[in-house]
Order: structure tokens, then C-alpha cells, then sequence
């Protein structure tokens, strides 16, 4: 066996580290304590269910089953994209929006690596496609968010900004511009603060797992430049299409500005009110 075995018992002790951190939220009055503890439960069930999930599609190596994990990992993230967003039009609306940014992400970075890169047979190789996949779409996901928010609550405390230079002839491309540009910065400088610290300032996970489980170190390392490559590339994709896709849903057909107050309630416009006065 080329790595240690973690007992249950041992496990269960590891929750010491979650007390620690309680303690000190309940110390300095933070009120994280119930998040604390919940997260912890949860993330413990969460895994260990995942882990069964992952013995069932390494055993039966179905492709159909992979498609179907994956597709699951999709609707999680683009539900959890699209709920953080505040003065939107509602997740319903936002989450085909975000399944989209991050689907055609995914795919533009998973297929070919798994194609030519690093080419297993099958393609949807479950020990393969699930952990890298997960990884990848993890990170469109925290871009797709960021995006998403950035722009809507941008465009909500600009929003006379905004309609002045529609006013003046600027097209809907134009007035956001700066707004897009801003987003799509903050979204991806997580992603480009890892790639630059990489190996120096962090080990990544996928590294870890590999250098713990025996692999060579050598070989650990081109893995996770593979995986930080895509990761870039999703980031820079995913989130260059949120932010399209956000604008097309600040904006109808004539070019206005559509205003929401917030949890996806519409603002009526000052042209609406106007009618409705007459």
C-alpha cells in the first residue's frame, strides 16, 4: 500500500479542529458557531456520500453513469451561481444563463485534455473525468457567481449612469463596458493570484493527493499544471459569457434598462410610471 490509511477513530479525531474553531468564534463573538458545526456535519456527509458514489462509478465504469454525475455537479453549480445574486432578475431566471457559462466552459477544457492531453479510454474514464471535471466546474462556478454579481449590483448603484449615457446615444455594449471589464477582473484574480503563487506560496490539492497516494512528485506536477491551465481557461471563458449574458438580462429589446430592487423584483422604470399615472 503506497499510502496511510486513516482509521475511523482517527478520523472522528480530526473533528478537534473544528472545535478549535468554533471556540474561537464563540470567543470573539462571531455568531459562526451553528455555521460552523453544520458545515462541518455537512461537508462530512456530503463526502462520504460522494465517496460511495465514486466506488459505484469506478466499479461499473459506466459512461452513463459518469454523464449522469456530471450533469448533476452542473445543476448543483449553476443553482449556487445563480441564488448569490442580489438586484437580478431571480435565479430561475439566471441559472439557464450560468448552466450555459459553465457547461460550454467545462467542455471546452475537459474534452480535449482528455482526448489528447492525457488520453484515457474511454474518453469519460470515471477515475478521470469526475475529479478533474469537479474541479474545473467548481471553478467556473466561483467566476460565473462573482460575475454575475459584480454586474447586476454594479448596474443597480450606476443605474442613472448608465441610462444618462443611453440617453446621450450610447448603446447598451457601451454604457456597460467599464462594468463588464471591472467584473470580469475581479472574478478571475483569484484564479491568476493561484497560478501565480503556484508552488510557492501552495501545493494544491490534487498535487497533495497525488504526492500522498504515492505518484512521483515529477508527475503530480505536470497534473496540476494540466488542471491549472484549465482552470484558467474556465475562468476566462465562463466568465466572459456570464457577463454577455448578465448585460442581455439587464437590458430588453429597445435597449433599456430593466432595475431590480433586489431577490429578482423589477423595478418599474420612470416611463412605466408615467402610464400608469394617465
Amino acid at each position: 500500500m503506497s499510502y496511510v490509511e486513516i482509521p475511523l477513530v482517527r478520523l472522528l479525531g480530526s473533528a478537534f479542529l473544528i472545535v478549535l474553531a468554533v471556540a474561537v468564534s464563540y470567543r470573539r463573538k462571531l455568531d459562526l458557531e451553528k455555521d460552523l458545526a453544520w458545515g462541518a456535519l455537512r461537508a462530512a456527509v456530503q463526502l462520504v456520500a460522494i465517496g460511495y458514489v465514486l466506488v459505484l462509478l469506478f466499479h461499473t465504469e459506466s459512461q452513463a453513469l459518469v454523464l449522469v454525475a456530471l450533469a448533476v455537479m452542473l445543476t448543483v453549480a449553476s443553482w449556487t451561481a445563480a441564488r448569490r445574486v442580489t438586484h437580478g432578475p431571480g435565479w430561475r431566471v439566471l441559472m439557464p444563463r450560468a448552466a450555459l457559462a459553465i457547461g460550454v466552459a467545462f467542455c471546452v477544457a475537459l474534452i480535449p485534455v482528455l482526448a489528447w492531453i492525457i488520453p484515457v479510454r474511454p474518453m469519460l474514464e470515471p477515475r478521470y473525468a469526475v475529479p478533474i471535471g469537479g474541479m474545473i466546474m467548481a471553478s467556473g462556478m466561483n467566476v460565473v457567481a462573482l460575475t454575475l454579481e459584480r454586474i447586476m449590483s454594479t448596474a443597480h448603484q450606476r443605474a442613472i449612469a448608465i441610462e444618462q449615457a443611453l440617453a446621450l446615444g450610447a448603446s447598451p455594449d457601451q454604457a456597460m463596458q467599464s462594468t463588464q471589464r471591472q467584473a470580469l477582473r475581479a472574478a478571475m484574480t483569484p484564479t491568476i493570484n493561484s497560478l501565480l503563487t503556484l508552488g510557492l506560496v501552495q501545493l494544491p490539492g490534487m498535487m497533495t493527493g497525488q504526492i500522498l497516494s504515492g505518484t512521483s512528485p515529477l508527475q503530480a506536477v505536470r497534473y496540476q499544471l494540466v488542471i491549472m491551465y484549465q482552470l484558467v481557461a474556465v475562468a476566462a471563458l465562463a466568465g466572459a459569457l456570464a457577463a454577455w449574458f448578465a448585460q442581455r438580462a439587464l437590458f430588453d429589446r429597445r435597449g433599456r434598462l430593466r432595475r431590480f430592487a433586489g431577490a429578482g423584483t423589477a423595478v418599474k422604470s420612470a416611463e412605466e410610471r408615467r402610464r400608469e399615472r394617465r
